[in-house]
């Protein structure tokens, strides 16, 4: 039994009493809710009296010796045990009011003291509430949810690290806790920084319920990103299907909950808006290279606070920061043969660059450095200017030293979400076009991860690749994309069988972006038919969500998958719920409509939605008549 829900305003149909000033002085509750109300309160009293003599009662047994461990049980049994009795006082004083409001002569007096009571009430909820965040601080540390792992070599900021820390470990502000924006051009450090964060100890302590990342980059499927949120904690069906009602509901389920929520590489300020959480024990990061964010959150969460990294205050810091990442005993500044101040100075400061150029320097012998430094200062090769040109020639040099398997890598621009790419799909890709082993595959993988050219992370056991925006920007320009689309098209129909793309594998990447495949190959007529294919709506709909099956139907605006997006939005509140009901939604909607029935292209997707529920039978509906006046 919920107390919040039996207390909760809005669920009471309450009338007010005002004075001369409008101010509300009594409160107007049907005699019918009184009394429901007044029953489960005797309820809950009763339960909570019951729990608390089974909690002082009962022995706990030491089942180890570790004394401090013991200590820490038994302060958070003591402090569950005095909310327990802070619950039951309450209960008792509830009761005890509602009895007496039971014995008031006259309806006045009634109102008043049911109005003193509902006050009190909202307060002590207000209390507990508090109690309980921070009882849940007091718990095991938070489980880290797509948390990047943290580079060997990075630039420590100690200072703004600290900062960031406090403000994160501070009291909420009137119930809420800002969010908080760490801004710096990109290659500064700011997703380092926020791993950094998020590993920290103290930080997972305070957010014992979870730290979440997700990082939104570019054309970001916001809905998407909720879904998985909602899943993360702990909702298992969800029917939501606007970001704004997404966003309600995320702020529902972090309202009580200690969390951290990182969005990291943010580049559109209205992104943020659909993971607004703050509240009073949950919190939200922010990094972005936009220079102008912060001022844009602000003007919607007046909050909002801002952090920015600087770059190395010295040459001589960035010189020594370059070294530590090459991480070879025969390099010092002295034994260097080419002047390290210009090629610090070539990469713009930019830690991330001089991580990528450390990174090409620490395999070459120091009589090649001087070449190296020259092709990081020519300035011909022309770049996508969204990211610094310093890191983008960088990242391009470590490209050209993987020689022949650098074409490998250009093949990663191919995929939908470069944020997460699931290895699998990789290898065979690779297997497909340069018949390259998995075992050496993933050597490779690994190799480009300590290389900085990706990141590798694992998720319920399955490895995924990850890209940095200004590395999927710099493979979009270098590769062939047209052609890339095809390739894994053909790699992934050997892995159908007769029935074509139905039949497909479910491995977390062929459903989700099948069609957006098809569609940049130009095989529009392909993605046509497969749209209005009942079997590969049903099958993608098993493997993903309704959600992720309409928007298959945002690339294609033909007659015929207008009228089937349109049938699957109106069924899509039942199909979030219950998947086995598409067959039967189809038809009750389609076969009405005898344009439709007697249409070649539907004729086939009802007969497969009939075999699919042979049992299903029309129902004629008609229009109630309206009276003529």
């Amino acid at each position: 039994m919920n107390l919040s829900k039996i207390v909760d305003n809005k669920s009471l149909q309450l009338q007010y009493i005002t004075d001369d000033a409008g101010k509300r002085k009594a409160v107007i509750l049907p005699r019918s809710q009184f009394e429901e109300l007044l029953k489960n309160v005797a309820k809950l009293a009763k339960l909570a009296e019951s729990r608390e003599q089974s909690l002082s009662t009962s022995q706990p047994q030491e089942t180890t010796p570790q004394k401090a461990a013991i200590a820490s049980e038994e302060e958070l049994s003591e402090h569950q045990l005095g909310l327990l009795k802070q619950h039951y006082e309450l209960l008792n004083s509830m009761l005890g009011d509602l009895q007496y409001y039971k014995s008031l002569k006259t309806d006045l007096e009634r109102k008043i003291h049911l109005q003193r009571v509902i006050t009190n009430l909202d307060t002590e909820l207000k209390n507990v509430k508090t109690q309980l965040g921070e009882l849940k601080k007091q718990t095991k540390p938070a489980s880290l949810h797509q948390v990047p792992e943290l580079p060997s070599h990075f630039v420590e900021n100690a200072s703004l690290f600290n900062e960031i820390k406090t403000r994160l470990l501070a009291e909420a502000t009137d119930k809420q806790k800002p969010p908080l924006v760490l801004k710096a051009p990109s290659g500064m450090g700011k997703s380092v920084m926020a791993t950094a964060l998020a590993r920290d100890t103290e930080i997972r302590q305070e957010f014992s319920e979870g730290i979440f990342w997700i990082r939104l980059g570019s054309d970001a499927d916001l809905l998407a990103y909720q879904v998985t949120l909602f899943h993360a904690l702990g909702e298992t069906t969800t029917d939501i299907f606007d970001v704004e009602e997404g966003t309600k509901r995320l702020r529902e389920l972090f309202a009580a909950r200690a969390c951290l929520l990182i969005l990291d590489d943010v580049l559109d300020a209205q992104d943020v808006l659909a993971f607004n959480i703050v509240g009073e024990h949950c919190q939200l990061l922010i990094t972005s290279s936009d220079s102008n964010l912060l001022d844009i959150i602000q003007y919607f969460i007046t909050t909002a606070k801002g952090y920015e990294i600087k770059l190395f205050t010295t040459k001589k810091q960035a010189v020594e920061f370059f070294l530590e990442c090459v991480d070879r005993e025969d390099v010092t500044a002295s034994s260097v043969p080419i002047d390290l101040e210009k090629l610090v100075h070539a990469c713009g400061y930019l830690p991330l660059a001089l991580q990528l150029m450390a990174s090409v320097a620490r395999s070459q012998p120091l009589s090649e450095w001087e070449a190296l430094l020259e092709r990081l200062q020519d300035d011909e090769y022309e770049f996508p200017d969204k990211f610094p040109r310093a890191m983008m020639q960088a990242l391009h040099i470590n490209v050209e030293a993987l020689g022949e398997p650098g074409d490998y890598y250009l093949t990663l621009a191919v995929f939908g979400d470069y944020s997460r790419i699931p290895e699998s799909v990789v290898l065979m890709l690779w297997r497909y076009l340069y018949q390259l082993a998995d075992d050496k595959a993933i050597a490779f993988i690994d190799e480009l991860a300590e290389k900085g050219l990706l990141e590798v992370y694992e998720i319920s056991s399955k490895r995924y690749l990850g890209l940095h925006s200004f590395q999927h920007d710099y493979l979009l320009a270098e590769a062939e994309l047209d052609k890339l689309h095809n390739h894994l098209l053909a790699a992934y129909r050997r892995q159908c069988d007769q029935h074509g793309w139905v039949s497909g594998p479910n491995d977390g990447y062929f459903f989700e972006f099948l069609c957006m495949h098809l569609y940049h190959a130009e095989r529009h007529s392909e993605l046509k038919s497969l749209l209005i294919d009942f079997d590969w709506m049903q099958n993608k709909l098993q493997a993903t969500s309704i959600h992720a099956l309409l928007n298959d139907y945002e690339w294609l605006e033909e007659k015929e998958t207008e009228i089937v997006k349109k049938t699957l939005y109106e069924a899509a509140l039942v199909l979030a719920s219950d998947k086995a009901e598409l067959a039967n939604q189809l038809l009750d909607r389609l076969w009405p409509k005898k344009a439709l029935r007697e249409n070649k292209d539907f004729q086939a997707l009802l007969r497969q939605a009939k075999d699919a529920s042979p049992n299903w039978k029309w129902l004629p509906h008609f229009e109630e008549q309206k009276p003529k006046i």
